[in-house]
């Protein structure tokens, strides 16, 4: 449980969230590894977890452009959990990828119950748009 904890702690999301919060949330997350090269997302589906990645690599495609890698501490799933629509990224692990994930209906009430985890959200995807609208910009 203390190893999920410190991993929880070290994502910007979630770094303002007390001992209790983090355990709590802790206790909410489910172990889920992806093998080498599987398709762990595509916008084809709508979906149902919001990932931590504990270890491992991955890379993001979206439209059919390169848009990064996550690796260890990243997340990603957060944008079909708030809206409930289709992912906005295909994800595929590079390596096998160990995760812990939750589930909407577990993600949701606590990001309500959470002013600082909502917030993080919101400065996340605020940060997303621009990059988005800088891209439209340059092409």
């Amino acid at each position: 449980m203390g190893e999920i904890q410190d991993l929880l702690s070290q994502v910007p999301l979630f770094s303002k969230l007390s001992k209790g919060d983090l355990k709590r949330l802790a206790l909410a997350m489910k172990q889920r590894t992806f093998d080498a090269g599987s398709v762990v997302t595509d916008p084809e589906h709508t979906g149902v977890g919001f990932f931590i990645i504990e270890s491992g690599t991955a890379s993001v495609t979206a439209g059919g452009e390169e848009r990064g890698a996550l690796k260890s501490g990243d997340y990603f799933g957060e944008i079909s959990l708030i809206d409930g629509g289709p992912r906005t990224a295909t994800i595929i692990a590079d390596t096998d990828l160990h995760c812990y994930g939750m589930t909407a209906w577990e993600f949701r009430p606590f990001v309500q119950e959470h002013a600082d985890v909502a917030w993080s959200l919101l400065t996340t995807l605020a940060q997303r748009v621009r990059t988005a609208e800088a891209k439209k910009l340059t092409s």
